[in-house]
């Protein structure tokens, strides 16, 4: 019987441990979300259209990106933007509504495949958002002009050359490594 209850009791320890860590890893990766949406949070309400699976890269505020790849909804509304994370990903994420007149955008080399533009937000300028040109050009279409998004390169391009640099070395390398063991008759 005490090794029933031992059992039980050490369970129910480790639950808890890994519980708290997933929140703890959960709450953590929403710092830069969580700053979006004290000054935009908002109830999500059904837009005029919508896009899922979209992605964004959020930076800035912390020390590293966050990445929201394939897991974003885009709802462009008549005065704005919505964002929104799908579930399970929508933890310590509330929906938030951008108002086109608060973004400002800028070309940017962020992704290696495709062009990018980065967008700042009057309410929150320690966060940008990183998106592909289709996206950006989608929301565009529908603001009249009140989001401003220049073809100029932006202010704060220095940070993704720096991560260029980077993959190109540790693709080198990778390559590399594969040409030595494939030379030396690795299977």
């Amino acid at each position: 019987m005490a090794a029933i209850f031992e059992t039980l009791y050490l369970s129910v320890i480790g639950g808890g441990v890994f519980i708290g860590l997933l929140w703890l890893v959960y709450s953590r990766d929403a710092h830069m979300w969580r700053y979006l949406a004290a000054a935009y949070a908002r109830p999500w309400a059904e837009p005029r259209e919508v896009r899922r699976l979209q992605s964004a890269v959020a930076y800035g505020r912390g020390v590293a990106s966050k990445s929201y790849n394939g897991v974003l909804t885009i709802g462009r509304h008549a005065d704005g933007v919505a964002l929104r994370l799908l579930p399970p990903f929508s933890i310590f994420h509330d929906p938030i509504f951008i108002p086109f007149k608060d973004i400002r955008g800028w070309e940017q080399l962020w992704y290696l495949d495709a062009t990018s533009y980065e967008l700042e937000f009057e309410q929150a300028p320690e966060v940008k958002l990183v998106m592909p040109a289709k996206q950006v050009k989608w929301l565009q279409e529908n603001s009249f002009g009140r989001m401003q998004v220049s073809e100029t390169r932006s202010p704060n391009a220095a940070r993704p050359n720096f991560w260029y640099v980077i993959i190109l070395v540790q693709g080198f390398l990778s390559a590399f490594f594969l040409a030595w063991l494939i030379s030396r008759g690795f299977p």
